[in-house]
Protein backbone atom coordinates (compact mmCIF):
# COMPACT_ATOMS: atom_id res chain seq x y z
CA UNK A 1 0.00 0.00 0.00
CA UNK A 2 1.47 3.29 -1.10
CA UNK A 3 1.89 5.54 2.44
CA UNK A 4 3.15 8.75 0.65
CA UNK A 5 0.91 11.38 1.73
CA UNK A 6 -1.23 12.63 -1.58
CA UNK A 7 -0.23 15.79 -2.90
CA UNK A 8 -2.68 18.73 -3.35
CA UNK A 9 -4.60 18.72 -6.47
CA UNK A 10 -3.55 21.62 -9.03
CA UNK A 11 -3.82 23.23 -12.48
CA UNK A 12 -1.28 25.22 -13.97
CA UNK A 13 -1.21 27.40 -16.62
CA UNK A 14 1.80 27.55 -19.31
CA UNK A 15 2.27 28.00 -23.19
CA UNK A 16 1.74 24.77 -25.57
CA UNK A 17 4.89 24.52 -28.07
CA UNK A 18 3.44 21.67 -29.73
CA UNK A 19 0.08 19.10 -30.16
CA UNK A 20 -1.02 16.30 -27.60
CA UNK A 21 -1.64 14.78 -24.52
CA UNK A 22 0.21 12.85 -22.05
CA UNK A 23 -0.46 11.18 -18.39
CA UNK A 24 2.22 9.66 -15.93
CA UNK A 25 4.74 10.95 -13.44
CA UNK A 26 6.60 14.18 -13.17
CA UNK A 27 10.43 13.70 -12.53
CA UNK A 28 12.33 17.17 -11.76
CA UNK A 29 15.30 17.34 -13.84
CA UNK A 30 18.31 18.33 -11.16
CA UNK A 31 21.41 19.34 -12.37
CA UNK A 32 22.85 21.13 -9.44
CA UNK A 33 24.91 17.96 -8.27
CA UNK A 34 25.49 17.09 -12.16
CA UNK A 35 26.99 20.73 -12.95
CA UNK A 36 28.70 20.97 -9.08
CA UNK A 37 32.54 22.62 -9.31
CA UNK A 38 34.90 21.79 -7.22
CA UNK A 39 37.01 25.09 -6.18
CA UNK A 40 40.22 23.79 -7.07
CA UNK A 41 39.10 23.11 -10.74
CA UNK A 42 39.06 27.27 -11.25
CA UNK A 43 42.90 28.05 -9.84
CA UNK A 44 44.52 28.80 -13.18
CA UNK A 45 47.80 27.06 -14.16
CA UNK A 46 50.24 29.09 -16.66
CA UNK A 47 48.34 31.58 -19.23
CA UNK A 48 49.88 28.90 -22.47
CA UNK A 49 48.06 26.25 -20.47
CA UNK A 50 44.81 27.85 -20.03
CA UNK A 51 44.26 28.39 -23.42
CA UNK A 52 45.59 25.12 -24.53
CA UNK A 53 42.77 23.73 -22.18
CA UNK A 54 39.82 26.07 -23.77
CA UNK A 55 41.37 25.75 -27.39
CA UNK A 56 40.99 21.88 -26.96
CA UNK A 57 37.28 22.38 -25.02
CA UNK A 58 36.02 24.29 -27.51
CA UNK A 59 37.06 21.65 -30.19
CA UNK A 60 35.64 18.74 -28.59
CA UNK A 61 32.15 21.02 -28.50
CA UNK A 62 32.43 21.39 -32.37
CA UNK A 63 32.82 17.87 -32.90
CA UNK A 64 30.10 16.91 -30.74
CA UNK A 65 28.00 19.75 -32.28
CA UNK A 66 28.64 17.78 -35.76
CA UNK A 67 27.67 14.34 -34.25
CA UNK A 68 24.21 16.61 -32.91
CA UNK A 69 23.70 17.72 -36.18
CA UNK A 70 23.83 14.54 -37.89
CA UNK A 71 21.66 12.78 -35.44
CA UNK A 72 18.70 15.78 -35.55
CA UNK A 73 19.23 15.98 -39.43
CA UNK A 74 18.65 11.76 -39.59
CA UNK A 75 15.88 11.96 -36.80
CA UNK A 76 13.92 15.06 -37.07
CA UNK A 77 15.06 17.16 -40.13
CA UNK A 78 17.77 19.01 -41.75
CA UNK A 79 16.32 22.52 -40.92
CA UNK A 80 16.02 21.54 -37.36
CA UNK A 81 19.73 19.59 -37.57
CA UNK A 82 20.89 23.74 -38.64
CA UNK A 83 20.51 24.92 -35.52
CA UNK A 84 23.77 22.94 -34.45
CA UNK A 85 25.69 24.08 -37.28
CA UNK A 86 24.89 27.59 -36.08
CA UNK A 87 26.35 26.93 -32.66
CA UNK A 88 29.33 25.18 -34.27
CA UNK A 89 29.69 28.66 -36.33
CA UNK A 90 29.36 30.85 -32.86
CA UNK A 91 32.39 29.15 -31.43
CA UNK A 92 34.61 30.59 -34.64
CA UNK A 93 33.36 34.12 -33.93
CA UNK A 94 36.86 35.73 -33.85
CA UNK A 95 34.93 38.57 -31.63
CA UNK A 96 34.41 35.69 -28.71
CA UNK A 97 37.89 34.08 -29.29
CA UNK A 98 39.83 37.34 -28.64
CA UNK A 99 37.45 37.83 -25.43
CA UNK A 100 38.58 34.19 -24.56
CA UNK A 101 42.27 35.42 -25.28
CA UNK A 102 42.19 38.31 -23.25
CA UNK A 103 40.66 37.14 -20.32
CA UNK A 104 43.22 33.71 -20.27
CA UNK A 105 46.65 35.83 -21.67
CA UNK A 106 46.44 39.06 -20.34
CA UNK A 107 44.10 38.41 -17.26
CA UNK A 108 46.21 35.46 -16.00
CA UNK A 109 42.12 33.58 -15.48
CA UNK A 110 41.36 30.20 -15.69
CA UNK A 111 39.56 28.47 -18.59
CA UNK A 112 36.79 28.25 -16.61
CA UNK A 113 36.62 31.61 -15.52
CA UNK A 114 37.75 32.86 -18.68
CA UNK A 115 34.93 31.14 -20.20
CA UNK A 116 32.39 32.62 -18.09
CA UNK A 117 33.61 36.57 -18.45
CA UNK A 118 33.84 35.92 -21.96
CA UNK A 119 30.50 34.81 -22.93
CA UNK A 120 28.78 37.07 -20.27
CA UNK A 121 31.13 40.01 -21.88
CA UNK A 122 29.70 38.50 -25.60
CA UNK A 123 26.05 38.48 -24.37
CA UNK A 124 25.72 41.57 -23.03
CA UNK A 125 27.05 43.29 -26.30
CA UNK A 126 24.61 40.67 -28.13
CA UNK A 127 21.69 41.87 -26.06
CA UNK A 128 22.54 45.50 -26.25
CA UNK A 129 21.72 45.28 -30.09
CA UNK A 130 19.31 46.72 -31.70
CA UNK A 131 18.58 43.39 -33.27
CA UNK A 132 16.21 40.70 -32.08
CA UNK A 133 17.90 38.33 -34.17
CA UNK A 134 21.28 39.14 -32.26
CA UNK A 135 20.17 39.33 -29.34
CA UNK A 136 18.01 36.45 -28.82
CA UNK A 137 21.73 34.50 -29.41
CA UNK A 138 22.38 35.04 -25.94
CA UNK A 139 20.38 31.46 -25.07
CA UNK A 140 22.63 29.67 -28.03
CA UNK A 141 25.60 31.18 -26.10
CA UNK A 142 24.59 29.80 -22.98
CA UNK A 143 23.95 26.30 -23.91
CA UNK A 144 27.73 26.53 -25.61
CA UNK A 145 28.99 27.65 -21.94
CA UNK A 146 27.34 24.99 -20.71
CA UNK A 147 29.26 22.64 -23.27
CA UNK A 148 32.41 23.36 -23.05
CA UNK A 149 32.13 23.97 -19.29
CA UNK A 150 31.51 20.27 -19.31
CA UNK A 151 34.45 19.37 -22.29
CA UNK A 152 36.81 21.17 -19.64
CA UNK A 153 36.23 19.03 -16.80
CA UNK A 154 36.42 15.69 -19.35
CA UNK A 155 32.86 15.15 -19.96
CA UNK A 156 30.56 14.65 -22.40
CA UNK A 157 27.72 16.72 -23.78
CA UNK A 158 27.18 13.46 -26.62
CA UNK A 159 25.08 11.51 -23.77
CA UNK A 160 21.34 12.47 -22.82
CA UNK A 161 19.36 12.64 -19.15
CA UNK A 162 18.47 9.67 -18.28
CA UNK A 163 15.56 9.32 -17.23
CA UNK A 164 14.29 6.30 -14.22
CA UNK A 165 11.00 5.82 -15.62
CA UNK A 166 8.44 6.64 -17.80
CA UNK A 167 7.73 10.23 -17.05
CA UNK A 168 6.94 14.09 -18.28
CA UNK A 169 10.52 15.77 -17.31
CA UNK A 170 10.41 18.80 -15.32
CA UNK A 171 12.93 21.11 -15.37
CA UNK A 172 13.84 25.25 -15.29
CA UNK A 173 14.68 25.27 -19.26
CA UNK A 174 16.47 22.83 -21.72
CA UNK A 175 18.68 23.46 -24.05
CA UNK A 176 18.78 22.37 -28.01
CA UNK A 177 21.37 19.86 -27.24
CA UNK A 178 19.62 18.37 -23.97
CA UNK A 179 16.36 18.38 -25.75
CA UNK A 180 17.88 16.47 -29.30
CA UNK A 181 19.68 13.94 -26.64
CA UNK A 182 16.60 13.27 -24.10
CA UNK A 183 15.35 9.53 -24.03
CA UNK A 184 12.19 9.25 -26.08
CA UNK A 185 11.47 5.64 -25.33
CA UNK A 186 10.67 7.02 -21.34
CA UNK A 187 9.42 11.03 -22.39
CA UNK A 188 5.86 11.00 -22.16
CA UNK A 189 5.84 14.94 -22.10
CA UNK A 190 8.26 17.93 -21.22
CA UNK A 191 7.20 20.98 -18.86
CA UNK A 192 9.62 23.96 -18.40
CA UNK A 193 9.40 26.57 -15.35
CA UNK A 194 10.74 28.97 -18.14
CA UNK A 195 11.14 29.35 -22.09
CA UNK A 196 8.99 30.60 -25.32
CA UNK A 197 7.34 29.31 -28.10
CA UNK A 198 10.01 30.85 -30.55
CA UNK A 199 12.88 29.20 -28.86
CA UNK A 200 15.28 26.48 -30.65
CA UNK A 201 13.77 24.09 -27.51
CA UNK A 202 10.41 24.87 -28.55
CA UNK A 203 10.95 24.07 -32.36
CA UNK A 204 12.85 20.90 -31.47
CA UNK A 205 9.82 19.91 -29.38
CA UNK A 206 7.33 20.33 -32.02
CA UNK A 207 9.60 18.92 -34.88
CA UNK A 208 9.95 15.77 -32.48
CA UNK A 209 6.39 15.58 -31.72
CA UNK A 210 6.73 15.65 -27.94
CA UNK A 211 3.59 17.19 -25.73
CA UNK A 212 5.22 20.07 -24.62
CA UNK A 213 4.50 23.17 -21.75
CA UNK A 214 6.78 26.04 -21.62
CA UNK A 215 7.04 28.81 -19.04
CA UNK A 216 4.59 27.44 -16.79
CA UNK A 217 6.23 29.81 -13.83
CA UNK A 218 7.29 27.27 -10.80
CA UNK A 219 6.57 24.29 -9.57
CA UNK A 220 6.99 22.80 -5.99
CA UNK A 221 9.63 19.95 -6.02
CA UNK A 222 7.48 17.84 -4.07
CA UNK A 223 5.10 16.80 -6.98
CA UNK A 224 8.35 14.74 -7.58
CA UNK A 225 6.96 11.23 -8.44
CA UNK A 226 3.51 12.51 -8.28
CA UNK A 227 1.12 12.19 -11.33
CA UNK A 228 -0.02 15.02 -13.59
CA UNK A 229 -2.29 15.51 -16.51
CA UNK A 230 -0.50 17.29 -19.61
CA UNK A 231 -2.78 18.78 -22.15
CA UNK A 232 -0.23 20.90 -24.95
CA UNK A 233 -3.78 22.26 -26.79
CA UNK A 234 -5.73 23.49 -23.50
CA UNK A 235 -2.08 24.48 -22.15
CA UNK A 236 -2.45 23.12 -18.75
CA UNK A 237 -0.50 20.97 -16.55
CA UNK A 238 -3.15 18.93 -13.67
CA UNK A 239 -0.76 17.92 -10.83
CA UNK A 240 -2.39 15.05 -8.62
CA UNK A 241 -6.08 14.60 -10.22
CA UNK A 242 -8.14 12.43 -8.76
CA UNK A 243 -8.64 8.95 -9.92
CA UNK A 244 -12.09 9.75 -12.17
CA UNK A 245 -10.38 12.32 -14.01
CA UNK A 246 -7.21 10.59 -14.84
CA UNK A 247 -9.44 7.47 -16.13
CA UNK A 248 -11.44 10.10 -18.02
CA UNK A 249 -8.01 12.06 -19.72
CA UNK A 250 -6.60 8.30 -20.42
CA UNK A 251 -9.59 7.17 -22.27
CA UNK A 252 -9.20 10.38 -23.81
CA UNK A 253 -5.29 10.22 -25.00
CA UNK A 254 -6.32 6.58 -26.29
CA UNK A 255 -9.27 8.05 -28.01
CA UNK A 256 -7.32 10.56 -29.92
CA UNK A 257 -4.21 7.97 -30.71
CA UNK A 258 -6.97 6.49 -32.24
CA UNK A 259 -8.02 8.95 -34.65
CA UNK A 260 -4.54 9.95 -34.88
CA UNK A 261 -3.74 6.43 -36.53
CA UNK A 262 -6.88 6.02 -38.49
CA UNK A 263 -6.33 9.91 -39.92
CA UNK A 264 -2.84 8.75 -40.48
CA UNK A 265 -3.75 6.14 -42.98
CA UNK A 266 -6.21 7.63 -44.75
CA UNK A 267 -3.61 9.80 -45.82
CA UNK A 268 -1.16 7.88 -46.85
CA UNK A 269 -4.18 6.49 -49.00
CA UNK A 270 -4.26 9.48 -50.49
CA UNK A 271 -0.52 9.60 -50.88
CA UNK A 272 -0.54 8.37 -54.37
CA UNK A 273 -3.58 10.23 -56.19
CA UNK A 274 -3.09 13.69 -57.13
CA UNK A 275 -3.98 16.47 -55.41
CA UNK A 276 -7.30 17.88 -57.05
CA UNK A 277 -9.59 21.22 -55.85
CA UNK A 278 -13.34 20.27 -56.01
CA UNK A 279 -13.23 22.28 -58.77
CA UNK A 280 -10.56 19.99 -60.12
CA UNK A 281 -7.62 22.07 -60.38
CA UNK A 282 -4.69 20.15 -60.28
CA UNK A 283 -2.05 21.34 -57.50
CA UNK A 284 1.88 20.35 -57.38
CA UNK A 285 2.73 19.07 -53.79
CA UNK A 286 6.09 19.57 -53.54
CA UNK A 287 8.93 19.13 -50.57
CA UNK A 288 11.44 21.42 -49.03
CA UNK A 289 14.43 19.13 -48.04
CA UNK A 290 18.20 20.19 -46.82
CA UNK A 291 20.18 16.79 -48.73
CA UNK A 292 19.24 13.88 -50.11
CA UNK A 293 19.08 11.92 -47.06
CA UNK A 294 15.70 13.66 -46.70
CA UNK A 295 14.16 12.02 -50.36
CA UNK A 296 13.45 8.64 -48.89
CA UNK A 297 10.82 10.72 -46.72
CA UNK A 298 9.80 12.98 -48.99
CA UNK A 299 8.97 10.52 -51.53
CA UNK A 300 7.14 8.13 -48.59
CA UNK A 301 4.71 10.94 -47.82
CA UNK A 302 3.24 11.24 -51.46
CA UNK A 303 5.94 14.44 -52.58
CA UNK A 304 5.53 14.98 -56.71
CA UNK A 305 8.58 16.98 -56.86
CA UNK A 306 11.45 18.52 -54.57
CA UNK A 307 10.36 22.33 -54.66
CA UNK A 308 13.26 23.53 -52.15
CA UNK A 309 16.65 21.70 -52.26
CA UNK A 310 18.56 23.83 -49.84
CA UNK A 311 22.14 23.85 -51.22
CA UNK A 312 23.90 25.81 -48.50
CA UNK A 313 24.11 22.96 -46.09
CA UNK A 314 26.61 21.57 -48.05
CA UNK A 315 28.72 24.32 -47.47
CA UNK A 316 27.81 24.71 -43.74
CA UNK A 317 29.01 21.28 -43.12
CA UNK A 318 32.27 21.68 -44.90
CA UNK A 319 35.32 23.97 -43.83
CA UNK A 320 36.08 24.91 -46.82
CA UNK A 321 34.23 25.88 -49.95
CA UNK A 322 33.12 22.59 -51.75
CA UNK A 323 34.48 21.29 -55.25
CA UNK A 324 32.06 21.17 -58.42
CA UNK A 325 32.89 17.33 -58.01
CA UNK A 326 31.31 16.93 -54.25
CA UNK A 327 28.15 19.23 -55.36
CA UNK A 328 27.37 17.56 -58.59
CA UNK A 329 27.40 14.03 -56.91
CA UNK A 330 25.51 15.47 -54.66
CA UNK A 331 23.10 16.84 -56.61
CA UNK A 332 22.67 13.66 -59.25
CA UNK A 333 22.05 11.57 -55.98
CA UNK A 334 19.06 13.48 -55.42
CA UNK A 335 17.86 13.87 -59.20
CA UNK A 336 18.68 10.14 -60.14
CA UNK A 337 16.40 8.93 -56.64
CA UNK A 338 13.35 11.58 -58.05
CA UNK A 339 13.50 9.88 -61.33
CA UNK A 340 11.08 11.94 -63.60
CA UNK A 341 9.86 14.45 -60.70
CA UNK A 342 11.05 17.77 -60.65
CA UNK A 343 13.74 18.74 -58.44
CA UNK A 344 14.16 23.00 -57.59
CA UNK A 345 17.79 23.69 -56.48
CA UNK A 346 18.25 26.78 -54.45
CA UNK A 347 21.76 28.50 -55.28
CA UNK A 348 23.50 29.15 -52.52
CA UNK A 349 21.60 31.51 -49.65
CA UNK A 350 24.50 32.00 -47.23
CA UNK A 351 25.33 35.31 -45.04
CA UNK A 352 22.34 36.13 -42.27
CA UNK A 353 21.88 33.34 -40.00
CA UNK A 354 23.96 30.98 -42.34
CA UNK A 355 27.60 32.33 -42.18
CA UNK A 356 30.65 30.50 -43.35
CA UNK A 357 33.14 31.59 -41.62
CA UNK A 358 35.60 30.90 -44.62
CA UNK A 359 34.68 33.34 -46.96
CA UNK A 360 36.02 36.01 -44.77
CA UNK A 361 33.21 38.20 -45.01
CA UNK A 362 33.11 41.35 -43.11
CA UNK A 363 30.99 41.48 -39.78
CA UNK A 364 27.73 43.59 -40.50
CA UNK A 365 25.84 45.18 -37.72
CA UNK A 366 22.56 43.78 -39.76
CA UNK A 367 23.43 40.46 -41.15
CA UNK A 368 19.84 40.11 -42.55
CA UNK A 369 20.07 43.44 -44.43
CA UNK A 370 23.64 42.79 -45.57
CA UNK A 371 25.98 40.18 -47.67
CA UNK A 372 23.81 37.22 -48.38
CA UNK A 373 22.56 34.89 -50.64
CA UNK A 374 22.89 36.03 -54.42
CA UNK A 375 24.82 39.22 -52.89
CA UNK A 376 27.31 37.18 -52.14
CA UNK A 377 27.42 34.62 -54.97
CA UNK A 378 27.18 37.71 -57.82
CA UNK A 379 30.26 39.34 -55.66
CA UNK A 380 32.20 35.56 -55.92
CA UNK A 381 32.18 34.67 -59.18
CA UNK A 382 33.81 32.07 -59.45
CA UNK A 383 32.72 30.68 -56.42
CA UNK A 384 29.08 30.82 -58.06
CA UNK A 385 30.18 29.31 -61.37
CA UNK A 386 31.03 26.38 -59.78
CA UNK A 387 27.97 25.65 -58.56
CA UNK A 388 26.31 26.67 -61.66
CA UNK A 389 28.40 24.46 -63.18
CA UNK A 390 27.58 21.55 -61.08
CA UNK A 391 23.93 21.86 -61.09
CA UNK A 392 23.90 22.40 -65.02
CA UNK A 393 25.68 18.88 -64.90
CA UNK A 394 23.34 17.20 -62.72
CA UNK A 395 20.53 18.18 -64.98
CA UNK A 396 21.68 15.62 -68.09
CA UNK A 397 20.52 12.95 -65.41
CA UNK A 398 16.86 14.38 -64.68
CA UNK A 399 14.28 17.04 -64.14
CA UNK A 400 16.25 19.74 -62.95
CA UNK A 401 15.49 23.72 -62.23
CA UNK A 402 17.53 26.41 -60.62
CA UNK A 403 15.92 29.27 -58.47
CA UNK A 404 17.80 32.21 -57.48
CA UNK A 405 17.65 33.55 -53.98
CA UNK A 406 16.80 36.70 -52.41
CA UNK A 407 16.40 38.82 -55.94
CA UNK A 408 15.39 42.42 -55.72
CA UNK A 409 16.33 43.65 -59.45
CA UNK A 410 15.83 42.68 -62.64
CA UNK A 411 19.55 43.57 -63.02
CA UNK A 412 20.76 40.82 -60.70
CA UNK A 413 18.36 38.15 -62.75
CA UNK A 414 20.74 38.96 -66.28
CA UNK A 415 23.86 39.30 -64.36
CA UNK A 416 23.26 35.74 -63.10
CA UNK A 417 21.61 34.31 -66.33
CA UNK A 418 24.43 35.63 -68.23
CA UNK A 419 26.88 33.54 -65.61
CA UNK A 420 24.41 30.73 -66.40
CA UNK A 421 25.37 31.01 -70.14
CA UNK A 422 28.80 31.68 -69.52
CA UNK A 423 29.08 28.09 -67.97
CA UNK A 424 26.61 26.31 -70.23
CA UNK A 425 29.45 27.63 -72.76
CA UNK A 426 32.31 25.78 -71.02
CA UNK A 427 30.83 22.72 -70.13
CA UNK A 428 29.99 22.62 -74.38
CA UNK A 429 33.46 22.95 -75.24
CA UNK A 430 34.69 20.38 -72.61
CA UNK A 431 31.82 18.12 -74.12
CA UNK A 432 29.68 17.89 -71.25
CA UNK A 433 26.03 17.37 -71.74
CA UNK A 434 23.46 19.10 -69.69
CA UNK A 435 19.72 20.26 -70.22
CA UNK A 436 20.21 22.96 -72.66
CA UNK A 437 15.77 23.93 -71.26
CA UNK A 438 17.07 24.16 -67.64
CA UNK A 439 14.36 25.60 -65.95
CA UNK A 440 15.85 29.04 -64.57
CA UNK A 441 13.69 30.82 -61.72
CA UNK A 442 13.63 33.35 -58.77
CA UNK A 443 12.05 33.35 -54.99
CA UNK A 444 10.12 36.22 -54.50
CA UNK A 445 10.85 36.75 -50.69
CA UNK A 446 11.58 41.20 -50.78
CA UNK A 447 8.96 43.35 -51.71
CA UNK A 448 11.28 45.13 -54.13
CA UNK A 449 10.50 41.35 -56.00
CA UNK A 450 7.27 41.29 -55.66
CA UNK A 451 6.52 45.06 -57.09
CA UNK A 452 8.76 44.27 -59.91
CA UNK A 453 6.84 40.97 -60.93
CA UNK A 454 5.86 41.62 -64.21
CA UNK A 455 9.86 43.07 -65.00
CA UNK A 456 11.14 40.14 -63.57
CA UNK A 457 8.80 37.74 -65.05
CA UNK A 458 9.94 38.59 -68.31
CA UNK A 459 13.31 36.90 -68.13
CA UNK A 460 12.14 33.61 -66.02
CA UNK A 461 10.27 30.16 -66.03
CA UNK A 462 8.97 30.60 -62.36
CA UNK A 463 8.50 31.99 -59.29
CA UNK A 464 8.93 30.32 -56.27
CA UNK A 465 7.55 32.58 -52.95
CA UNK A 466 9.42 32.69 -49.67
CA UNK A 467 6.97 33.43 -47.48
CA UNK A 468 9.18 33.64 -44.19
CA UNK A 469 11.10 36.62 -45.24
CA UNK A 470 9.00 38.27 -47.46
CA UNK A 471 6.89 38.27 -44.53
CA UNK A 472 9.60 40.11 -42.59
CA UNK A 473 10.99 42.52 -45.01
CA UNK A 474 7.44 43.66 -45.77
CA UNK A 475 6.28 44.00 -42.28
CA UNK A 476 9.78 45.09 -40.66
CA UNK A 477 9.54 42.61 -38.28
CA UNK A 478 11.69 39.46 -37.17
CA UNK A 479 9.14 36.64 -37.25
CA UNK A 480 11.35 34.54 -34.63
CA UNK A 481 11.07 37.45 -32.01
CA UNK A 482 8.38 36.23 -29.63
CA UNK A 483 7.42 40.19 -28.83
CA UNK A 484 6.45 40.36 -32.25
CA UNK A 485 4.91 36.70 -33.13
CA UNK A 486 1.26 37.84 -32.58
CA UNK A 487 2.43 41.37 -34.78
CA UNK A 488 3.71 38.83 -37.62
CA UNK A 489 0.50 36.22 -37.47
CA UNK A 490 -2.07 39.12 -37.58
CA UNK A 491 -0.95 41.09 -40.78
CA UNK A 492 -0.23 39.05 -43.26
CA UNK A 493 -2.63 40.50 -45.65
CA UNK A 494 -0.01 42.25 -46.94
CA UNK A 495 2.21 39.58 -48.10
CA UNK A 496 -0.98 37.51 -49.19
CA UNK A 497 -1.47 40.78 -51.96
CA UNK A 498 2.32 40.47 -52.91
CA UNK A 499 1.79 37.15 -53.75
CA UNK A 500 -1.57 37.38 -55.71
CA UNK A 501 0.19 40.08 -57.94
CA UNK A 502 3.27 37.86 -58.63
CA UNK A 503 0.90 35.23 -59.44
CA UNK A 504 -1.22 37.59 -62.05
CA UNK A 505 2.33 38.30 -63.55
CA UNK A 506 4.29 35.11 -64.46
CA UNK A 507 0.81 34.04 -65.77
CA UNK A 508 0.94 36.13 -67.98
CA UNK A 509 3.91 35.05 -69.82
CA UNK A 510 3.12 30.86 -69.25
CA UNK A 511 4.97 30.82 -66.31
CA UNK A 512 4.08 28.86 -63.00
CA UNK A 513 4.60 29.95 -59.36
CA UNK A 514 5.18 28.17 -56.32
CA UNK A 515 5.34 28.76 -52.35
CA UNK A 516 7.70 27.48 -50.24
CA UNK A 517 8.09 29.06 -46.83
CA UNK A 518 6.09 28.20 -43.85
CA UNK A 519 2.53 29.80 -45.18
CA UNK A 520 2.49 26.96 -47.42
CA UNK A 521 2.37 24.39 -44.59
CA UNK A 522 -0.48 26.65 -42.87
CA UNK A 523 -3.47 25.05 -43.29
CA UNK A 524 -5.38 27.50 -42.53
CA UNK A 525 -4.09 30.27 -45.86
CA UNK A 526 -4.32 26.77 -48.24
CA UNK A 527 -7.65 27.86 -49.41
CA UNK A 528 -6.19 31.26 -49.98
CA UNK A 529 -3.36 30.68 -51.65
CA UNK A 530 -4.96 28.49 -54.22
CA UNK A 531 -7.36 31.48 -54.84
CA UNK A 532 -4.31 33.61 -55.48
CA UNK A 533 -3.20 31.63 -58.36
CA UNK A 534 -0.75 29.33 -56.61
CA UNK A 535 0.33 26.35 -58.34
CA UNK A 536 2.47 24.31 -56.55
CA UNK A 537 3.08 24.53 -52.57
CA UNK A 538 6.69 22.88 -51.55
CA UNK A 539 6.29 21.55 -47.65
CA UNK A 540 8.98 19.59 -45.06
CA UNK A 541 8.33 15.95 -45.89
CA UNK A 542 6.03 15.78 -42.31
CA UNK A 543 3.41 18.24 -43.53
CA UNK A 544 2.82 16.77 -47.47
CA UNK A 545 0.02 13.74 -46.61
CA UNK A 546 -1.95 16.83 -44.74
CA UNK A 547 -1.83 19.54 -46.92
CA UNK A 548 -2.48 17.04 -49.94
CA UNK A 549 -5.75 16.36 -47.93
CA UNK A 550 -6.24 20.06 -47.22
CA UNK A 551 -6.15 20.96 -51.19
CA UNK A 552 -8.65 17.86 -51.72
CA UNK A 553 -10.92 20.09 -49.77
CA UNK A 554 -10.38 23.23 -51.35
CA UNK A 555 -12.89 24.49 -53.81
Amino acid sequence: MDTRKRRERRLVSGIGVSGGCAAGPLFFLNRAEAESIDPEESLPASPAEEWERLAKALETVKEELGLLAERTQASVGEEEAGIFRIHAMLLEDEDLLDAFREEILRKGKSAEDALEAGVDRFSAILGALDDPYLAARTADLADLATQVRRALRGRSSSHGTALPYPCLLVAEDLSPSETILLDRTSLLGLVTLRGTPSSHTAILARAMGIPALVNVGSLDPLYDGETALLDAVAETLLLAPTEEEELAFLERVERERRIAREHEAYLHALGDRPAVTQSGRRILIYANIGDGSEVESALAGGAEGIGLLRSEFLYLGLGELPSEETLFHAYADVVLRMGDKRTVIRTLDAGADKQLPYLGLPQEENPALGMRAIRICLARREMFKTQLRAILRASALGRLAVMLPMIVSPAEVRACRELLDECMRELTAEGKVFDQNLEFGIMIETPAAALQARELAEQVDFFSVGTNDLLQYTLAADRQNPLLAQLCEENREPVLRLIGEAADAIHEKGGWIGVCGEMAADLRLTQRLLALGVDELSVAPPYLLSLRRRVTECE
